[in-house]
């Protein structure tokens, strides 16, 4: 089981592996990518590791960077999902796709990022305002809300 915790959109990685060791109950999604990484992998990413552009852009390694052909098949645990939004916590339809923004580093910015777990039925762990947490969603129900653009492997 991973960690839960209450989504807020501002709560985002921690400045050092002493921080991110502590008992925090508040984080967003890039929060949800560090703490995977540390406490799975064993690493500690730094916030500019993760933030975005730079941690899209430099850290890892692209598994698919091709929206059209993205495969979960492709994924193995603890790989990095870079997803556009298509639907809100209301349930409606929003187009977050790379023409509504003025740039492709604020595109890239926009992206939700969740993990694949690789688990039956609860392939994605991430944390969202759909839900207000952290969660484990199946594939379908990501893909209900999310559009995978890009995986990555650290």
């Amino acid at each position: 089981m991973e960690k839960e915790f209450v989504y807020k959109f501002n709560e985002g990685t921690l400045e050092s592996e002493t921080k991110l060791a502590t008992n925090w109950d508040v984080g967003n999604c890039r929060r949800a990518v560090q703490y995977y990484i540390w406490k799975n992998r064993g690493k500690f990413l730094r916030p500019e590791q993760i933030l975005c552009p730079v941690g899209y852009y430099e850290t890892g390694t692209f598994i698919t960077k091709n929206p059209n052909t993205f495969s979960f098949d492709t994924l193995h645990k603890g790989d990095i999902i870079y997803a556009e939004a298509i639907r809100n916590k209301r349930n409606e339809q929003v187009d977050k796709s790379e023409l509504t923004f003025r740039s492709k580093d604020e595109y890239i910015i926009s992206l939700h990022t969740a993990l694949f777990t690789g688990e039956k039925h609860k392939e994605i762990w991430h944390a969202t305002a759909v839900e207000g947490k952290s969660c484990f969603w199946t594939k379908e129900i990501f893909l209900q809300y999310y559009r995978p653009v890009a995986a990555k492997r650290v």
